[in-house]
This record gives structure tokens, sequence and C-alpha cells, in this order.
């Protein structure tokens, strides 16, 4: 692919600048006509830049001039830069009572600084002028030109016939589309696939070997290729379907023409369509291009299969499945490497160059081939190893195939903006966690983003669509999702990172970081000062503290190092400064200089800062977050917030408010914060008064809150009746999605905020709430944890809701938490249900530490029959609807509990269950441990203080972790036998004195990777069998005194795989350095004895 000219980032800051010049003209600054002026300059090179943009060309004629061009913008964004600040420096400073000396004093500042920026702006102004009207390069002299057919060279094309090496660790990939197209292809007249994935991976090796699969060939009567690539022509891609259907077709471009022809080759045909790399993400051309497919033909059972980098097309093309392509395994990666490299003939190659090799690849297989491609020519073993040496220490160039693949996908972003925010990515290393909601604050503080006139959204809506648009063409990778489904972090792979890189202006700049600027003179200070974004981590810091202000013009400081400890004071001439991020940071105190930083928009710090008394000065600040790792009662120094928070008007983000009882430090400070979003927690709402007053936070109204909350302080003396009120006062807007509740201390929690969209609730600490909230009809809730609410003797109807009026009962409820109610007893069964449902889709059921209770009900009781816990046989419940999807169940430490639920033994879905600790302290529980032989998918199974193990054990063919804890004397391990899938075993002896051996059963466990024996004070010697455990891993003793021998020499040494050993006090057992039983177990590399 040729190379040609970067010229977005010029771009952006010309389109930045020139509206912002627009604006400052209009302001009374006593130089409005040097403004226009140098406005009008800018408006004419941004012409021309467009016009460099559209030719496409390489010159170095051109570089040079946009290089000037940019330092010439780059100085009028710094003047504007000064104007905006100087503006918001006046109106804050206005606002204080000033002394009448002061006033005069200002005024002789100001007429100094208006001079100083007529002189500028006049400057900025003659350079501009003259590098467009007399140093412009040929042809760019602000002239328009056609929009041009972009360059073949950069664009790709493909072919249906299979590649020679196949498309190697796809197999299962290729069967899975295969199968999925024949199922839905008798469903609609035209079914659509898409294979997604980044530049690189295989889309079209892999749709090759779908297009010739046995199957499809069996099942359509024609097959057929398209290569879409550029530009998405409808009249194009028919002649091209045409033309591989009827080579000799010499028809016009005409539509009508086309479609006739296609109509009577394919009228009664079954066809299977590829269209290959796709780009439109235009929905009305896919919408007639389809029209024109079904007026061809209209037969049940045509598909197309669809190759894109990006998901926005996927979406617009409605696909009916969705198959994301992801990297080659490190196995897989080498065998293709391998085979474009050696072919037939294997060559042996050192493990540590394979080792290296495998790293490089990244997975891709576009990189793999291209590496193999190199290796491929070599003559002879001396040539190859030299080869391969070089390999593994080659820096993979620009030039090269797959960064080529690339650099097209970011050249085709739909904006220069955005290919701005993708290039920003390289201020980062490699590997690195891109949080989306930073990362858009970022792009934000650079000035990436600029709201369109008459724009109802914010520019956090629009980094929010930007971060979205580059994570559907793959330019991010390894999503992270909260359990709501929402984006956390991304990063971004080597070789993308490597593209922004190379066409990052700041490529070199990173490692002028912590160089001396004295000791290479004034270019490194240069490239400082010029410098907008500092990353200070563990391997780039500063040397000295003074040193930050040599980036006089930052607007971006990240200090992600624990042992920096103090900000100097001089942060306060950064005035450009936007996002400062000292989170990460042991910074405790921020110096005074801080408040002028008025162009502060996001402001990060940890637990431990103390925040300034005058923060109300940083009236641009958009988010002011705090990072609190533990709880939330343990808030360091924020014992107050600064005074007049409700200043700073523009606060979207306040992630804590901790309120106070002084005038400015009330919760009424929040009311006037009305663009208040995400996450946002209150503390020692004690301090709250009335319901009045908690009104004043205007929380019903903030509809972009999602989540909630409310925090009363453990240690207050006064436990009055006013937290109902207060509670009440604090009604939530309808879309809050969580909503979590601490030490609340009324008997009563009030309906009425519990909000309709809740997704997420959480009451804790409740200890004087006597009854439970109705929240059975929350339509939206997923997740309910129910934690200390040490007054609550019963969970009754009251806790369902209406249930006369509703069909289903928590209807979305996934995870339900009960854990340490003191009080409670009972938990009522719904009473006469009648066409109703409760719990249909939970999938987690915790039940720990309900000293009291003594029943658990039949909660998933359905369609109006009724479980009678006492009388039920099992023919009776199997006609009930058992949990259809619970997956994981724990009941643990209720020692009242006299019988274990009925529709226990029916959960057939169930993959984790904890049961036991039935017990008080003087013998174990009486309770029969669970029939298993109904429950086929347990993959861990948790049981303590059953005196047997359950029935119908033996028959789990899917169990990897065991855990067993109680009385082993009398129970019978014959169910052992066919346990192949056992990974994980732990065996926990208690009350049993005079069990001398391991049950012989174990030895059959033959994928056992992790035994762990406890407590087996009987115990004298390991067994000889455990020889035969050959898979074993881990090994770890607990406990047990009177342990003295492992087992024997031969039977250890057979335990190949043994990494680990833990010994932990057995005493008896002299395995330690210089031990008798050392010498067993000197093939273990990990050996730990306490």
């Amino acid at each position: 692919m040729a190379e040609f000219l970067w010229t977005f980032a010029v771009q952006e800051v010309l389109k930045k600048t020139v509206k912002r010049a627009g604006e400052q003209v209009g302001m009374a600054w006593g130089f409005k006509d040097e403004l226009s002026k140098m406005k009008d300059s800018l408006v004419m090179a941004q012409a021309i830049v467009r016009d460099v943009e559209k030719m496409k060309v390489d010159l170095d004629s051109l570089k040079l001039w946009v290089k000037k061009l940019q330092d010439i913008v780059f100085k009028a964004d710094i003047l504007l830069d000064e104007l905006a600040y100087e503006d918001v420096r006046r109106k804050v400073e206005i606002g204080k009572d000033r002394m009448v000396r002061n006033f005069f004093s200002f005024s002789k500042n100001f007429f100094a600084f208006r001079l100083k920026m007529v002189n500028e702006i006049t400057t900025v102004t003659k350079k501009l002028d003259e590098l467009v009207s007399t140093k412009c390069p040929l042809a760019c002299v602000a002239t328009t030109f056609n929009e041009t057919e972009t360059d073949l060279n950069q664009v790709r094309e493909t072919d249906s016939f299979p590649d020679e090496i196949g498309a190697i660790g796809r197999e299962i990939e290729v069967s899975n589309i295969v199968d999925k197209l024949l199922a839905l292809k008798n469903q609609e007249s035209l079914v659509v696939l898409s294979i997604v994935g980044t530049g690189g991976l295989g889309k079209t090796t892999l749709v090759k070997e779908v297009f010739h699969h046995d199957m499809i060939r069996k099942n359509f009567d024609t097959t057929i290729w398209v290569c879409v690539s550029d530009h998405f022509k409808i009249n194009k891609i028919l002649r091209a379907i045409v033309g591989f259907l009827n080579p000799t077709f010499g028809g016009s471009d005409e539509r009508e023409l086309i479609l006739r022809e296609l109509k009577s080759l394919l009228r009664v045909k079954k066809y299977f369509l590829v269209l290959d790399d796709v780009w439109n993400e235009e929905p009305v051309l896919w919408n007639e291009l389809r029209a024109c497919l079904l007026k061809i033909s209209q037969n049940v059972g045509n598909a197309i299969v669809v190759t894109t980098r990006s998901d926005k097309v996927v979406e617009i093309m409605k696909t009916n499945y969705r198959h994301r392509l992801r990297q080659l395994s490190d196995d897989h990666c080498w065998s293709l490497f391998q085979k474009c490299a050696f072919g037939s003939d294997l060559s042996i190659i050192p493990d540590v160059i394979r080792e290296r090799l495998v790293k490089k690849f990244g997975g891709i297989p576009l990189v793999v081939k291209v590496l193999g491609g190199m290796v491929k020519s070599c003559k002879n073993d001396d040539e190859l190893q030299s080869t391969l040496e070089n390999l593994v220490r080659i820096e993979l160039r620009k030039e090269d195939l797959i960064l080529s693949t690339i650099k097209l996908s970011v050249d085709r972003l739909p904006s220069s903006s955005l290919k701005q925010c993708y290039a920003y990515c390289s201020n980062f290393p490699p590997d690195f966690c891109f949080y989306k909601e930073a990362l858009v604050q970022m792009w934000i503080a650079q000035g990436f983003i600029q709201l369109p006139d008459g724009s109802n959204v914010t520019m956090e809506d629009i980094g929010v669509m930007y971060f979205d648009i580059l994570l559907s063409r793959s330019l991010f990778q390894d999503v992270f999702k909260d359990n709501r489904g929402k984006i956390i972090y991304c990063k971004m792979h080597d070789h993308i990172h490597e593209v922004a890189c190379s066409i990052s202006n700041n490529q070199n700049l990173r490692r002028h970081l912590v160089t001396n600027g004295k000791s290479e003179g004034d270019e490194v200070l240069s490239i400082r000062q010029r410098r907008r974004i500092v990353y200070c981590c563990e391997n780039v810091h500063f040397d000295n503290r003074d040193m930050i202000i040599n980036f006089i013009y930052l607007r971006v400081l990240i200090i992600d190092y624990g042992f920096i400890t103090e900000l100097s004071d001089t942060i306060g001439k950064l005035k450009h400064l936007r996002y400062l991020d000292i989170s990460k940071s042991r910074i405790t105190t921020l110096p005074k200089s801080i408040v002028l930083l008025y162009n502060l928009q996001t402001l990060k710090l940890g637990c431990d800062v103390k925040l300034p008394v005058k923060l109300r000065k940083l009236v641009n600040l958009r988010h002011l977050e705090f990072d609190f790792v533990g709880q939330l009662t343990a808030v360091g120094q924020l014992k107050e917030m600064p005074k007049h928070l409700s200043r700073l008007t523009q606060l979207q983000t306040l992630s804590i408010f901790v309120v106070g009882f002084d005038e400015g430090r009330k919760i009424e400070e929040l009311g006037p914060l009305k663009d208040l979003k995400g996450k946002l927690s209150l503390l020692n709402l004690e301090q709250v008064k009335s319901k009045k007053e908690a009104k004043a936070a205007n929380l019903v109204r903030k509809e972009n809150i999602s989540d909630l909350l409310f925090e009363w302080s453990v240690e207050r003396e006064d436990y009055g009746d006013n937290d109902l009120n207060v509670l009440k006062g604090l009604q939530p807007h309808e879309n809050l999605r969580a909503l979590r509740i601490h030490n609340f201390a009324g008997e009563l929690l009030p309906n009425c905020i519990f909000v309709e969209n809740l997704v997420e609730l959480n009451l804790d600490g409740c200890k004087k709430c006597e009854t439970l909230p109705t929240l059975g009809q929350l339509s939206k809730l997923e997740v309910l944890k129910i934690n200390e609410l040490s007054a609550l003797k019963s969970i009754g109807s009251q806790f369902y809701g209406n249930y006369y009026d509703s069909r289903t009962l928590f209807p979305r409820l996934k995870r339900l938490d009960i854990l340490q109610m003191d009080s409670l007893e009972q938990w009522e069964e719904v009473a006469a249900l009648t066409n109703s449902t409760a719990f249909p889709h939970l999938e987690s059921l915790t039940i720990c530490s309900c000293l009291k209770l003594t029943n658990i009900p039949n909660i998933f009781t359905t369609h109006g029959q009724r479980l009678e816990a006492d009388t039920v046989n099992a023919r009776l419940f199997s006609s009930f609807q058992s949990p259809p999807k619970l997956k994981s169940l724990c009941i643990y430490n209720c020692t009242s509990l006299i019988k274990l639920p009925n529709w226990l033994e029916f959960c057939s879905s169930l993959v984790d269950l904890c049961i036991g600790d039935f017990h008080n302290d003087i013998s174990p529980s009486n309770l029969r441990p669970p029939n298993l032989q109904n429950m086929p998918n347990l993959s861990l199974l948790r049981l303590e203080n059953f005196h047997n193990l359950p029935e119908g054990l033996g028959g789990i063919h899917n169990l990897k972790t065991l855990i067993i804890e109680g009385p082993m004397q009398d129970y019978d391990w014959s169910g052992f036998i066919p346990f192949n899938s056992l990974e994980v075993l732990e065996l926990h002896e208690i009350r049993t004195v005079n069990l001398t051996h391991l049950p012989r059963q174990l030895m059959f466990l033959t994928n056992l990777r992790s035994l762990y024996i406890n407590n087996f004070n009987g115990l004298e010697s390991l067994p000889e069998w455990l020889g035969n455990v050959t898979s074993l891993e881990t090994l770890e003793l607990c406990l047990c005194k009177n342990l003295k021998n492992l087992s024997s020499n031969k039977a250890m040494s057979n335990l190949t795989k043994l990494n680990h050993l833990r010994v932990l006090g057995c005493s008896r057992l002299e395995v330690g350095e210089g031990g008798v039983e050392r010498e067993k177990v000197s093939h273990v590399p990990n050996i730990f004895v306490l």
C-alpha cells in the first residue's frame, strides 16, 4: 500500500481553532480586528488542507508544508486557549471582594496582557498568510477537487479460490458456520450471516473454506463470490454476480437489464452468495441491494455470508447470525507458520526461538504468513538459523502487510477527529487498559471532540459514540464488561498500537520525558513544551518535582505511580491542564495553587486526598472522582466536602458527597448540579435533619444518575426516627438502575424509592427494619442482596407484593442473597397463587448465617399448583416446574433448619452447590444430604457436616471440584470409581481421631490435578497407591498431626507432574530442607513447609 500524508491532526486543530477564534471575536477583548484577520487566515489554511487530504499524494514538499502549518496552528491554538483561560480567570476573580488597589493592579495587568496578545496574534496571522500565499505547493491553493476513486493500490481484492494452505485452526469454526447456515436457510427467503474481525485475522480464508464445503455445495444450487471492498455500489455488485454466473454476459450497466439477466439465471435456484470485505455503513444502500436480491428470487433457502471489520455493517444488515473471528491459538499459529515456511518438510526449531516467534505472531494469521514467507526462501540450514534469529529481533515496520492492512482500516474511519482519537492511544504503552470513560474524558481534554452548533448532546455522548465506532472496527479488543453489560475497559492489539504510533505526531516523544533538558539542549525542552500529555508510571516518572513546569502546554497529566507522594505547587502554572489523575499515587495533599487550573475538566483522586478549600473556583470541572478501595466507610481524609460545590454547575461526575452540617456543605449543594450522572454515593446522611432538606438535593430530577448509595454512619449516637423521612426526601429518578442502602435505622423502608427500572438492590445493615419492602413486582430487578437486617423475623407476602394482579413475581431476578439475618425465623410461601410464577429466571440463590431460620419455602411454584413442603412426594413434585435456570445454590450455616427444601433434589440445571454447616457446637446435623441423581450438570460440590455422602454422587459425570468436610469414618466411597472428570478434591476431616487411611477409591481419579488433605490426625503415612494418580499437580497436607511419611520413593517419583507441595501444621513430617522425607520430592520445583 502506498504511503500517504496523514493530515487529520492538523485538520482537527484547524477546525477547532477556527471555531474558537469565531467565539473570541465576539468578546470585548479590544483586539477584535486582529482576531478576525487570524480567523480568516485559518479558514484559508483549512481549505488548502482539505485539498491536500483529497489528493492522497506523498510529496516531500507537501509534508514540509503541512509540518510548518502545524507549527503555526499549534501556536494559534495556544493563544486562543490563553484567551479562554483569561476570560474564566477574570469571571472567577470578579466574584471576590477586592480592595481598590487590587482593582487598579488587575486593570494594569490586563492592559499588559492585551498588548501581548495583540502582538502574538498579529505574528501568527502574518506567518499564516506568508505560508498560504507564498509557500503553498503547486495545485494546493484552496481549489476544490472532485471526489476521486480510492487509489487501486490501496484496495485489496479477493477471489473465491481456496487457499493452498487452508484455514489451519479454524476447522471447528467452519463446521459451526456451515451448521448454522443449514439450520437457518429454510426459515427465510434470504438468510444473512456475518463474519467479523480485524484485518489480518483470516476472514476471507475462513469464508473460502465455507464456500467450498461439501455440505454447502450439496444444499445450494449455485455459489457466488463477490469482493465488495471499497465503494458499495449496487449496480457494480449486481453486475459482479452476473459475471460470476455468466462470464460472457455483455449487457449494459442499466440495473433493469442486470436484474432481468439475474432473474433468468437464479429464478428456480437456491444460491449461496459471499460478499467479501464489506465496508458500507449506510442502511439505505444495503436495503436497496437486499430489495434487488429479493426481486431476483423469493425462494426460501437463499443465503448470504458477509465478511467485514465493522460491527456497524453487521447491525445495518440485520444479520441472522454473527460470527466473531478471534486470534488463532499459539499452537495453531505455529502449525500455520511451519506450513508457510517449510511446507511438508518440517524443520526442528529450538524452543526458545519458537516461543519468541509465537509471541510475535499475536494470533494473527496474516502476520504468520508474512513471517513464514521470509523463512521459506532460505537455501540452507545456516541461512535458516540466521533468518530465524533475525525474525525474533525484528521490529515490524510500516511497510509490512499487516500494518498496511490496519492503516487502510484507519484511513477509512469516517472523520479526521476519529482518526485523531485513535492515534491518541499511541501515548500509552502496549497492552494498556483503556478505561472507556477515562479515554473519552482525555479526548475531550485534548479538544478532539467539538459540539456541533445547536447540539443537544454532550461532548461525552459524542466521545462514547467515537469509542463504539473504533471498537466496531476491531481497533480495540479484549473488552471487559460489568454485570450489566456496560463496557468498562478494553485493550489494543500490539500491531494496531504500532500503527497508532507510526501515524501519531507524538511517536518519538516518550523518550524525552525523563531526560535532563539542560544536557540535551533546547530541542528537547521545546519538545517537552509542546507535549500535551504526560503518563507518569513506574517506568516513566519525574526525577524532580519541578520538572513538570517544563510541560507548559500540558492538557493531560496522569500520575500512576505509588511512590510519588507530593504534587509541586508549580502545577498551578499549567493553565492549559484539563485532565489530572493522581488516584494511583500516594499524594495526600493538593497544593493551594491547584484552584488556579480554571480549565480543569477532570480531577481523579485517591481516598486519602484532602480537597482544597476553594475547589469551587474550578468552574469548568466536569468530573470529580475518588478511587476508593474497599468499603466506603473507610474514607481516609475525606471527612467533609469543600464549601459551595453547587457553583460547579458543569459537574457530571461526583462519585462521593460527604454530607455536612455547615452552610455550604449541606446536601442542598447537590440541587443545582442538574447534569450529574453515573454513580453517586451520599455519606453521613445522619447530618440531614428533615425530608425538606433531603428534597433540596433534587435527586428526583437527576435522570442520568444510574447508581446511588445512601449511607448513614455506623458510629452515630442518634438513632432517631428521622431516617425514614430523609429517605423519602431522597426519592430518586425513575431511571435509577442500582440502589444501595446502608445502616438505615428506620423500622420501615418506603416502597416509593424502589423505582421501576431498578436492576440491582442492596439492603445492608438496616438493623431496625422489621419488614421487607414490596419488591416482587419490580419488572427489571436482576440482583437482590439483603444483609444484616437484624430485626427482621419473617419474610412474608408483603415482600412479594400484590400477586393477585401479577402473573409473574420477581420476573427477571437472577441473583438473590439473604445473609446474616440474626432474627429471621420464617420464610413464608406465596399463598394461593393463581396463574402466577415466582422467580422464573433465578440463577443464583445464597442463604447464609440465618441462625434461626427453620424453613426454605417452595418459591418456584408455578401455574396455581401449590407445593406442600411436608406432604409432597417425588412423582407429584415432578409435575411442578422445578427451578428452571438455577445454576448456583448455597445454603450454609443455618443451624435451625429442619429440612432441606424439597425442590432441591430436582434442580437439574445446578452447576454449583454448597450445602452444609447445619450444626451447633455439640454435634453435626441430622439432616440428610440431598440426592444428586437429578443434577447431571454439577461442576462444583461442597458438602459440610453430613454423616454420609449423598446418593447419586457417582452419576455426576461433569464434576470438576469436590469439597467435603465432615466425620468421614462411615462414608461409603464406592461412588468415586467412575469419577473421571474430577480435577480438584478437598477432604476436611472433623471429630474423627481414629481414621487412619485415605479412601482407596481416590486412586481411580485419573484426572485429579489438586488434592487437599486436612485434619486427618490418625493418618501416619500417605498410601502407596497415591503414585497411581499421575495427573496430580498440587498436593496440600494440613494439620495432619501424626503424619510422618510420604508414599515410597517409587510412588512419589511417579508423580512427574507434581509442581506444588504445601505442608502446613504437620510437625512430624520432615519434608523441609534436610528432612528425612525431602529426597522423595526432590523433583518437585515448589515446596512450602510451615
